[in-house]
């Protein structure tokens, strides 16, 4: 029996929701230095990529390894990985991070795939752009192919 792994994945973008409120005054000065390093985890528009979802998932499709489950001996299942990740206020990513332990350098590839990734467009939160918490999901099938045998004549 031959594995062979499929890849689909989940065309939405997941994100949580937060909010942090200030409930005393706080001078001027600390109040711009803790917004330049807040990341938000829900604004009003979302980080997206330069392209748009479809250029996204072309982007990944393209670029992962789908057989990676298969080449580190999953057995045969579905396998969904989430990633977690920051886009900057210039649209860069870091803090790249799995959210599952499935194994098989499943989670590795998808998180090596996402730090590849080129610029993408910041989230917006009050007119301004900011960093902001973004999940992608990607999903991994593992199937079992049966060889058929042909009966050769002689």
């Amino acid at each position: 029996m031959r594995k062979i792994a499929l890849l689909l994945f989940c065309y939405s973008i997941l994100s949580l929701s937060v909010s942090a409120q200030v409930t005393e005054p706080v001078d001027s000065a600390t109040t711009a230095i803790n917004e330049e390093d807040k990341i938000f985890e829900k604004v009003e528009i979302e980080a997206t990529f330069s392209g748009g979802e479809t250029a996204w998932r072309k982007f990944l499709e393209k670029n992962i390894n789908a057989a990676t489950p298969v080449e580190y001996g999953a057995p045969a299942g579905t396998y969904t990985v989430i990633v977690q990740f920051v886009v900057d206020k210039e649209g860069n990513i870091s803090d790249v991070r799995a959210f599952t332990h499935h194994g098989f350098g499943m989670e590795n590839e998808v998180v090596r795939l996402i730090r590849k990734a080129p610029h993408w467009n910041p989230a917006i939160q009050d007119g301004r752009p900011v960093k902001a918490y973004r999940k992608q999901p990607v999903t991994f099938s593992v199937t079992e192919e049966k060889s058929k045998r042909k009966n050769k004549r002689t």
